[in-house]
């Protein structure tokens, strides 16, 4: 730094140290701080609307990889249910289904999560992944699904599973 911009920045920082200070107002204050609020207590609705976004995306793109329920938007040929039920049989399929549909979808959306909302979307996680996997299972449905109540049932354990174990590994994550 040249002796010229030297003095220039300490007149710059005397003028800094010289200013007038003006009291903060109290609506700026409360504002600050609500802001600061949601920041580090995020709503679970927030972060159920920001899973569900990326759940939608995820869970189309692993119906390539994994058919549920028959349906294959992709029409590819070979899907990890046929290997699932050659291993293990029909129900044991299901289950392995549905903790990748929805195991995927969280562990994806750990990336884009802060560690607040992972936080509150582990505070929250029996219900975050009831919720995802009934709206996975009404959406199915609504596409021409044919699901079988015992079936279902058995995805959904399977999704509740997949759900559990993918908020953990994400909030071991982000933690580190």
């Amino acid at each position: 730094m040249t002796k010229d911009e030297n003095k220039k920045w300490l007149n710059e920082y005397q003028a800094f140290l010289n200013a007038e200070k003006k009291p903060v107002s109290q609506d700026a204050t409360t504002k600050v701080f609500a802001r600061m609020s949601e920041l580090i207590n995020p709503s679970a609705w927030m972060v159920f609307f920001k899973v569900l976004g990326i759940h939608l995306a995820v869970g189309f793109l692993s119906l390539s990889v994994c058919h549920q329920f028959g349906m294959n938007p992709f029409g590819t040929e070979s899907s990890l249910d046929n290997w699932f039920m050659a291993m293990w049989g029909h129900n044991a399929c299901m289950i392995a289904c549905g903790t990748l549909f929805l195991g995927a979808s969280i562990l994806t959306a750990g990336y884009f999560l802060s560690i607040e909302e992972v936080r509150a979307l582990k505070r929250t996680e029996f219900l975050q992944a009831l919720s995802l996997g009934a709206v996975s299972l009404a959406i199915f449905a609504v596409f021409g699904a044919e699901l079988a109540l015992a079936f279902a049932g058995l995805w959904l354990l399977g999704a509740l599973v997949g759900g559990f174990a993918a908020t953990q590994v994400v909030w071991k994550l982000k933690r580190i």
